[in-house]
């Protein structure tokens, strides 16, 4: 129960890694307040983890849209009482794979938009409480496309997205760590999720594998325990790192 009482926010949590994030975090004992667009995966999700005895609320919010996010950070606090953590894991989008010949300039805004800014967005919306309360705990999604300049999948515009989740990661702990605010990032290679699955057949995933020095995918839940650490008071003397969990991608 490492982070028994906590109050975390984690926005891509009604799928994918953020619900094996959030999963994990009311297995710990955190409150969770789920930040999605999928109004169905955000009612699974509030009932599913509310079988853990913690308090878990689902918040429609659009986490590229920054007034909007400043408008539910507020609605939070207001249900929660405060913010402890921060996870920072929504992402991804349809045109992640195309090179920069490719891409129009819509496409660009979109993938930085929700690869990079609302990263942004929500760290503002959440910045105040965590000051105020001398506490905080952000953990940013990056990505290995982030270290390679592209991923197996994500190229030019997801890659640059992601070499900024490492920057700005950065200078966030720099920043605030005079406050009791840690950031950290995490830069993820596949992992096999039920989203996964449902868009990439089992031989797509086979092929994919062998890129690896381990020559398997990630389990999203063993990811998932490397972030309750990093948001833990385990972590006291963790801020501005990077844990790549790749199988040794981007050594290679």
């Amino acid at each position: 129960m490492r982070l028994e009482n906590k109050n975390a926010v984690i926005t891509g949590s009604a799928g994918g890694l953020g619900a094996a994030v959030a999963e994990k975090f009311a297995q710990n004992g955190a409150n969770v307040a789920l930040w999605d667009m999928n109004e169905k995966g955000l009612e699974e999700m509030q009932t599913k983890l509310q079988k853990y005895g913690v308090i878990a609320k689902g918040y429609k919010a659009n986490v590229t849209d920054f007034d909007e996010v400043q408008q539910i950070g507020q609605q939070v606090i207001q249900d929660f009482g405060r913010i402890d953590i921060l996870i920072n894991c929504a992402g991804g989008g349809r045109d992640i794979a195309l090179g920069l010949r490719d891409l129009d300039k819509s496409q660009w805004d979109k993938l930085i938009d929700l690869n990079l800014t609302s990263a942004f967005n929500c760290t503002k919306a959440v910045i105040e409480n965590m000051i105020e309360n001398h506490y905080g705990k952000i953990v940013n999604f990056s990505s290995v496309a982030g270290l390679r300049g592209g991923g197996l999948l994500g190229k030019a515009a997801y890659a640059s997205a992601k070499a900024g989740i490492i920057g700005l990661t950065k200078a966030i702990a720099k920043e605030f760590a005079q406050y009791g605010i840690y950031a950290n990032t995490v830069a993820p290679a596949l992992h096999v999720t039920p989203l996964i699955e449902a868009n990439m057949n089992p031989a797509e995933i086979e092929e994919l594998k062998k890129n690896f020095l381990l020559k398997t995918a990630g389990d999203p839940g063993k990811l998932a325990e490397l972030v309750v650490f990093l948001a833990s008071d385990d972590a006291q003397f963790i801020t501005a790192a990077l844990y790549t969990v790749d199988g040794g991608f981007s050594f290679h």
